[in-house]
């Protein structure tokens, strides 16, 4: 009897703590997966996986410093882990540490042009520091890559919000609210832009294909032009036409002098 009790005992132990490795890779439990995962690179220190799960488990704790060092070591094991220079990007935008994010999640997408996640996260901190062509182009990109992704499509609709371009915008927070009813920014961007928050799915079809006035379908696509015009623009924040919009350049432009 004592024999049995003796083994309930060790099988209750083993299954209160399953051991590093299973610790390090379970994502309920923040605190036991950090400590997990320390355990599992004590023992292993090149570990990229456990490196990174912890990086991943500092990120969501808010403990950005230690996110970051932990996917440093990540990339300097492993320089294409994608996901692991997406992970300091965003650890770097919440330290509002802009430029290195933007060069942290440039280097995602080059080396995997599908992670729409990544796209998505520039296209925010590019629309925070004003570059909103640039962010268009992302946020384009994030949801050709995902169309059923509501966090992509409501990104794009606050592109389109700061763009002046309210249809669209319309038609991308209904489409959120169409797969998420409650979702708060949806609702908040339709009451800032006197929109219902109820539309028959074939009028959001028709209002997604329907061009905004003064807006073509070139000056839509963003040319490498309107890119490196707004990448100017946020380098001189004191030029003459640093507070228009690059696709508005021709009309501002005087004329006989070119494009």
């Amino acid at each position: 009897m004592w024999i049995t009790a003796i083994l309930l005992t060790l099988w209750l132990a083993a299954a209160a703590h399953a051991g590093p490795l299973e610790d390090c890779a379970q994502a309920q439990d923040i605190d036991r997966r950090i400590l997990g995962c320390s355990d599992r690179i004590r023992q292993f220190p090149g570990d990229a996986t456990a490196l990174f799960n912890r990086g991943s488990a500092y990120l969501g704790k808010g403990d950005f410093d230690h996110a970051i060092a932990d996917n440093t070591k990540v990339i300097g094991i492993d320089p294409a882990y994608a996901t692991a220079y997406y992970h300091r990007g965003m650890a770097y935008e919440r330290k509002e540490q802009y430029d290195l994010a933007i060069t942290d999640l440039s280097k995602a997408v080059e080396i995997n042009p599908k992670l729409g996640r990544a796209f998505d996260a520039r296209a925010r901190i590019y629309l925070k520091t004003g570059q909103r062509t640039l962010a268009l182009r992302d946020a384009e990109r994030a949801v050709d890559i995902d169309s059923l992704d509501e966090t992509f499509r409501d990104t794009r609709a606050r592109v389109y919000e700061a763009l002046s371009r309210p249809r669209e915008a319309i038609a991308d927070f209904r489409r959120v609210l169409s797969s998420n009813p409650s979702a708060k920014s949806a609702i908040d961007g339709l009451g800032r832009l006197g929109a219902s928050s109820k539309a028959p799915a074939d009028t959001i079809r028709k209002t997604e294909r329907s061009p905004t006035p003064g807006h073509d379908a070139a000056q839509s696509r963003h040319s490498q032009e309107d890119v490196e015009c707004e990448r100017a623009q946020h380098a001189d924040r004191t030029g003459l036409y640093a507070g228009y919009p690059c696709w508005a350049r021709a009309a501002l432009a005087p004329r006989g002098r070119g494009r």
